[in-house]
């Protein structure tokens, strides 16, 4: 728009409505989690996430722990961008895992991820992690459901489980009713009951009512003739009447339980062990256990930490047998998390080490992404570069279908090499089980938040809303043109009213689909017995034209 004010003479002004141009961040980085002891402390701080892209930067992490291991293993399969994240060792190895895994609040461990963009710029794609994530309680306490509340607790009575396993739990009391008053002060020269007058409760309550027994005039016992609902606080209690003095009741609240958390969920129950409570000064409080599989806290870490930054997890499993590689996947559900089981082995000196097999596929990943292939391609199917051998043979096809049919990807060793395989993330919504279909999502949902970004706080005007438009319709037909996606369109969406708009809101539909992979080709063979009067065909007409020995 041109200023309007008077001005005499040529004045040129470059308009600010212009096109937003697409732009793709670097879908190829890799958080890598762990220890390093002997790091160089000023290279790679405490908690604070580092960014690495060559073996020689990587090197000051020294060679205790497992970052430097981690590392280079993604370096070597392919990955040229890590961001580093060292947390204290300790020789506890709860210690360490509680380090490993962080905190939330304070952005430590595992959820320095989240501070990765603001501090270098870059987001992590794909997150693995030190410790082991395949770890998972068997036949544990995961609930207790409260069957009856009770009645009259005043403080949390204590949770304990018959049956050896070790769980253990803490009840809440909602402590809403007067359960008693407290004689403080019994008062004197009382000749007849005085008068109890209990406050009443917030709105929505009801008031609780006593009556008050005298002896030798004194209060001696208080009897509860209603003992109300909704308190909050404990309610102030006056007397009065009785001819006597002095005397001070107390109120005590208390109530039922109303819920129990596990905080240990013990492992190896054969079957529901009974759930007691004792003390809180109640009774009759009943629940019962309900028995499972508890993931890895690790799992749980993760799934809250991915979705925030567009990133997927790769983690390994019990690296125990096909079976629990299985029952831990079924512990997990997350479109966010891959599974890999088992892990690796390299050979040290003629001796065969177990190593991680996350940060194999990880490296794999990132090799992918710079490839032709691009975010769309599949981490499934690539030869491994730096593994010597598998912990667990798995035999193609049958080990590997089993597994990778229940979400579990592995190694399988076939035409002439160690090979990733499987891509399916350990999710229950099929449409986004495979791992290359989430990442474009994020890719393509990333690039059009970029995209749309520039165009905030622009005037709501036709122009800027059909360059929204025609800019986000051309970006959806590069991803096509570049095979990650089979194609997609951008449009006003009905919301958009007067209303709605004049509050400053524009609404955008976007669709596409993005590029699936191939993993099942079926191919149907056939015989067809005529291929016989083909040849009979032939040699009669050979007969014919001349000697059979001299036909060519």
């Amino acid at each position: 728009m041109a200023d309007l004010s008077y001005f005499h003479g040529v004045n040129l002004g470059e308009s600010p409505d212009t096109p937003s141009l697409l732009r793709v961040q670097n879908f190829g980085v890799t958080f890598v989690n762990g220890t390093a002891p002997d790091a160089d402390a000023a290279a790679f701080p405490i908690n604070t996430p580092t960014l690495v892209t060559s073996q020689a930067a990587a090197a000051l992490l020294g060679s205790a722990g497992t970052l430097l291991a981690d590392v280079l293993t993604v370096m070597g399969e392919g990955g040229s961008t890590v961001i580093v994240n060292r947390v204290e060792d300790d020789e506890d190895p709860e210690v360490v895992q509680a380090n490993l895994i962080g905190d939330a609040a304070a952005r430590t461990g595992l959820y320095a991820a989240l501070r990765a963009k603001s501090l270098l710029g870059v987001q992590p794609r794909v997150i693995v992690t030190a410790g082991d994530t395949g770890a998972y309680v068997e036949d544990g306490v995961l609930s207790v459901t409260v069957t009856d509340g009770g009645a009259d607790y005043t403080s949390a009575p204590t949770v304990a489980f018959s049956g050896g396993g070790d769980a253990a739990a803490t009840a809440t009391v909602n402590k809403h009713k007067v359960v008693s008053l407290t004689i403080t002060n019994p008062g004197a020269d009382y000749t007849s009951a005085p008068t109890i007058a209990i406050a009443a409760p917030p709105a929505g309550g009801v008031q609780a009512t006593a009556t008050a027994t005298v002896a030798d005039g004194e209060i001696t016992a208080i009897t509860m003739t209603n003992k109300g609902s909704g308190y909050v606080d404990a309610p102030a209690v006056t007397i009065s009447g009785g001819g006597g003095s002095g005397a001070i009741l107390t109120a005590v609240l208390g109530g039922p339980v109303t819920g129990v958390t596990v905080s240990e969920p013990g492992e190896g129950y054969i079957s529901a062990p009974t759930v007691s409570f004792s003390g809180g000064g109640g009774s009759s409080a009943a629940a019962i256990a309900n028995l499972g599989d508890v993931t890895s806290p690790f799992v749980s870490a993760l799934a809250t930490i991915c979705p925030q930054i567009r990133a997927r997890a790769y983690i390994h499993g019990p690296n125990s047998t096909n079976a629990e590689a299985v029952r831990f996947r079924n512990t997990v559900n997350s479109d966010r998390i891959l599974i890999i089981d088992p892990k690796g082995i390299k050979n040290v000196n003629g001796t065969p080490v177990t190593v991680p097999i996350a940060p194999v596929f990880a490296g794999v990943r990132a090799r992918v992404v710079a490839s032709p292939e691009g975010v769309s391609g599949s981490v499934s199917n690539k030869i491994i570069r730096t593994l010597d051998g598998v912990a667990r043979t798995i035999q193609y096809p049958v080990d590997s279908n089993y597994l990778n049919e229940r979400q579990v990807s592995t190694v399988i060793d076939e035409r002439g090499g160690l090979r990733t395989w499987g891509s399916r993330l350990a999710t229950d919504v099929d449409i986004w089980q495979f791992d290359s279909v989430r990442a474009t999502a994020d890719m393509i949902n990333e690039a059009l938040e970029d995209l749309y970004f520039v165009y905030v706080d622009r005037k709501l005007t036709k122009a800027n809303l059909k360059m929204m438009i025609e800019d986000g319709n051309a970006a959806l037909r590069v991803f096509q043109k570049n095979d990650d996606i089979l194609g997609g369109r951008v449009w006003l969406s009905d919301l958009n009213e007067p209303t709605v708009n004049a509050n400053g809101k524009v609404f955008l539909n976007v669709e596409f689909e993005p590029v699936g992979i191939m993993e099942q080709i079926n191919i149907t063979t056939h015989r067809n017995i005529l291929y016989y009067q083909l040849l009979l065909d032939e040699v009669r007409g050979a007969i014919e034209n001349g000697p059979l020995t001299l036909a060519v």
